[in-house]
């Protein structure tokens, strides 16, 4: 909306890159290709698509082959992990705009900034299309990562960082490329203030991905995607990818009263029975497929109330301490950012000792990290 607004002044007379997906739509719903198409003369050059393909075509981890057109579809997440020499050689400015979901997992991050050390290295600009942080800029939850190898944690911030793509990339800009030269732009979203959740925006909801189907999933994904290295169906092959979690051994009942108001703030849990299914392009051989699973549903109360992460944390060790059936997959340590969260659940630490024990980390961080928006409280004490 700001570049068009602006008449594409940034990116007039340049040849450019775009990094983007389908959902990176303006406030009437159209796509960023639909908007760049209103100025005939933006001269762009390579079309890069990160995990899921540009059109949000493929399920979590299937790799996307590029496709060619008067402007070729360079996929970021198969053969290809950044833009060729070649490419950035033909290119004046690379231009990101990607809708993030707001936690670390999500791989959109680690496609950014290998982009950024590309461009980095060629002396190509780079400037970020911001959007609001669909789960806000105020909380921060769970460990900063220790380990960040994998395209699922790709930086040293905690699970839920609290930053916008664009503060992600300034954070990069400061921690990555602190000895190399990044010619970084970052276009701020505008109306928004870092204590909002999606939910207070008034913009349309396009799925980042085919299992984030709306911001409630978002917001539980921060928490719930840890079931993925667990012997849990963690929602997918159902409607509902990430507000469910189950097994067919599951006691689901007994889980739930194991737990406290406390470690439930902000969230209903409830016993649910249902059949994860394929689904192609979302979920084509989910855990569990076509057999029963006793589950629990996650119904969001209060999003300002709820910690996603607490909650995760404290359902895992309830299920621990009742079934001897759970399983550990090594890429649990790689989700979290290392072994200390799983040995912390082993042990047989509550949620909220393990929580408190990071807290004083989540302080200094947020103290720390970029801030491009205020809060709406500091947006009226300064009287703007």
């Amino acid at each position: 909306d700001k570049l068009l607004r602006n008449n594409f002044a940034e990116a007039r007379g340049k040849r450019l890159a775009l990094l983007t997906n389908h959902a990176a739509v303006d406030q009437l719903g159209r796509s960023i290709l639909d908007v760049f198409a209103l100025d005939k003369t933006l001269d762009l050059r390579y079309l890069y698509s990160p995990e899921h393909g540009l059109f949000g075509q493929a399920e979590a981890g299937e790799r996307v082959a590029p496709e060619r057109g008067s402007v070729p579809i360079i996929s970021l997440y198969g053969d290809r992990k950044q833009p060729s020499a070649e490419e950035l050689r033909h290119v004046d400015l690379f231009l990101i705009d990607l809708p993030d979901v707001g936690a670390r997992y999500y791989t959109y991050m680690h496609t950014m900034k290998l982009c950024m050390a590309a461009c980095v290295e060629h002396n190509t600009p780079v400037m970020v299309l911001d959007r609001p942080n669909p789960v806000g800029g105020l909380i921060l939850e769970g460990p900063i990562a220790r380990q960040v190898s994998s395209s699922v944690c790709a930086a040293a911030v905690p699970v839920r960082h609290g930053m916008t793509l664009g503060e992600l990339a300034r954070y990069f800009e400061k921690t990555e490329f602190a000895r190399r030269r990044l010619d970084l732009t970052v276009l701020t979203a505008e109306n928004w203030w870092r204590d909002l959740q999606f939910d207070d925006c008034a913009l349309p909801w396009t799925p980042p991905s085919p299992n984030i189907p709306n911001a409630d999933a978002a917001l539980m994904y921060v928490g719930t995607c840890l079931f993925e290295g667990l012997n849990l169906n963690e929602g997918r092959g159902t409607e509902s990818p990430f507000l469910l979690c189950g097994a067919p051994w599951l006691d689901a009942q007994t889980v739930i009263d194991a737990l406290t108001a406390e470690d439930m703030a902000g969230c209903a849990l409830e016993p649910a029975l249902y059949i994860p299914k394929s689904i192609p392009g979302k979920a084509a051989n989910p855990k569990y497929k076509d057999l029963l699973c006793r589950g629990i549903r996650f119904i969001i109360t209060d999003r300002y109330a709820l910690r996603p992460f607490t909650t995760t944390v404290a359902l895992i060790a309830a299920i621990q301490r009742q079934h001897k059936e759970l399983e550990w997959a090594s890429f649990f340590d790689t989700l979290a950012g290392g072994p200390w969260l799983r040995e912390q659940i082993q042990a047989g630490r509550s949620a909220r000792e393990i929580t408190t024990e990071i807290s004083a980390d989540l302080v200094a961080f947020d103290a720390e990290k970029p801030r491009l928006y205020p809060t709406l409280t500091e947006r009226r004490h300064d009287g703007v």
